[in-house]
């Protein structure tokens, strides 16, 4: 028998079962780590992804653009702009919120909702650079 069967027949005792041991093949092949991995267990519905509600909502001023335009925060999460293109841009809402930054061309300006609906807010220095925040409870 060769070295390849012998080593892919192993593998596949080992994987029997749940267990996955990683790193299996030949010497070439071999990373040389081995780690044991649990198969995770199957409900029959898809899991749904962790959503970090603390997480701060990230926005970039870049190319005199708000990226995205549009987005969602949930009241009390903390949202975050980025002035991406290194010349002075600004952050102050028109509807929805009462809130106004100072121009920056480095750095970040932060705000945290304390209430639902939508926030329209632009960048004064900038014609068209605009975005709409909906925030939820």
């Amino acid at each position: 028998m060769s070295r390849r069967i012998i080593t892919g027949l192993t593998c596949a005792a080992l994987a029997f079962g749940g267990a996955l041991i990683a790193g299996c093949g030949d010497d070439e092949e071999d990373s040389g780590s081995a780690a044991t991995t649990e198969a995770p267990a199957s409900t029959g519905e898809a899991a749904a992804p962790a959503a970090d509600e603390g997480a701060a909502v990230e926005i970039s001023m870049k190319n005199n653009k708000m990226v995205p335009e549009e987005t969602t925060a949930k009241v009390g999460q903390k949202i975050t702009w980025t002035n991406d293109d290194g010349y002075p841009h600004n952050v102050t809402a028109t509807d929805g919120a009462d809130f106004k930054s100072d121009d920056f061309a480095t750095g970040t300006y932060e705000y945290t909702p304390t209430k639902a609906g939508e926030i329209k807010y632009v960048c004064t220095l900038h014609d068209g650079q605009n975005g709409t925040i909906t925030v939820t409870e």
